[in-house]
């Protein structure tokens, strides 16, 4: 049963394929340039393969590292179904490529300049928002010297630290390593996914002069500051608005979709916000449904809509109108 799982794998690899999704007692299928494709002639899967295959699987859901298989490390998401246990399998590259080689806007290359706030790189799965947030802590370790805390807890892909200073052996929960961390000086902090229960450590450690950079799972700007106040208790709300407004500087959102050109593979498509103090008021007041419109009316400020980027890759050729047309919010300002 591992053996076949495998073979899944190396099909995956050789097609260039950015994710394996196996669920037991049914075929699997693969993401192919951000589409969702069934495997030609794939079996279903055996009950019971996927807990042989990892060796264990502890809870409802959870993730880890693993392999080598098929020659590549792989990040394992797995999760409880209707049939059975599902996983859904993606390969890591070695090292994280550098922060100018992504093909984002230019205007990311302001943060770059950031020395304290938090910034958020968000985007659906398998966005490469994990890719783009780790190069930008290594583009930062690497342009100076920085005390950094890394509380990243899937380690998929290694920080380049430079010269950087980085803290080790804290103890306890997240906010308890920050809380050390911040006592110790501690400049950058790199958290990997949000967690709900870090938010204010995460504005506190922000609002105290250092840098704190996370990934979140949305669509879209308004989407990431809405999951990010999520899980702040009712009684919290309100200080919580208040802080984001201050102490977040930009959320970057990334979404991948099918080149248009053969070989083209996937074409990232971008959103860009920037605190300004409209978009601070906005935050504090809860209206976040105003944002879409300051972001389309600030490009000189280096803000990027995504309806208007899908719009422009578009006009370029590099996507189908078909495939940008499943991502607009705003048809009109589309075309």
């Amino acid at each position: 049963m591992a053996s076949e799982i495998e073979s899944l794998l190396d099909y995956v690899m050789n097609i260039g394929g950015t994710e394996l999704i196996v669920t037991e007692g049914a075929p699997s299928a693969v993401r192919l340039a951000g589409k969702v494709c069934n495997i030609p002639d794939a079996p279903a899967v055996e009950v019971g393969a996927l807990r042989e295959f990892l060796g264990s699987i502890e809870g409802e859901s959870g993730s880890i590292i693993g392999g080598p298989w098929a020659n590549s490390r792989w990040r394992v998401r797995y999760y409880r179904s209707a049939l059975g246990n599902s996983a859904v399998f993606r390969p890591l590259m070695d090292e994280c490529p550098n922060f100018a080689d992504l093909g984002a806007p230019q205007t990311l290359n302001n943060l770059l300049g950031l020395s304290s706030g938090l910034v958020v790189f968000a985007g659906p799965a398998c966005a490469g928002k994990t890719t783009t947030a780790t190069s930008y802590v290594s583009a930062l370790c690497e342009s100076r010297m920085l005390r950094a805390c890394f509380l990243d807890a899937s380690n998929e892909y290694p920080v380049r630290t430079g010269d950087c200073l980085v803290l080790a052996n804290t103890s306890g929960s997240a906010a308890d390593k920050m809380a050390q961390a911040l006592r110790c000086g501690c400049d950058l902090f790199w958290m990997g996914d949000f967690d709900g229960e870090n938010l204010l450590p995460m504005l506190r450690a922000a609002d105290s002069g250092a840098l704190v950079v996370c990934t979140i799972t949305a669509g879209n700007s308004v989407g990431a500051i809405e999951a990010l106040l999520s899980g702040v208790a009712r009684e919290d709300r309100a200080l919580a608005r208040t802080m984001l407004a201050s102490a977040f500087k930009a959320v970057v959102v990334q979404r991948l979709l099918p080149g248009v050109a053969e070989g083209a593979g996937a074409v990232p498509a971008w959103e860009i916000l920037y605190n300004t103090q409209n978009v601070a008021t906005f935050i504090r007041n809860g209206d976040h449904f105003k944002l879409p419109s300051v972001i389309a009316a600030s490009s000189s400020e280096g803000m990027l809509l995504m309806d208007d980027c899908l719009a422009e890759l578009v006009r370029g050729g590099y996507v189908s109108r078909e495939d940008a047309g499943k991502y607009v919010s705003n048809m009109a300002r589309f075309g």
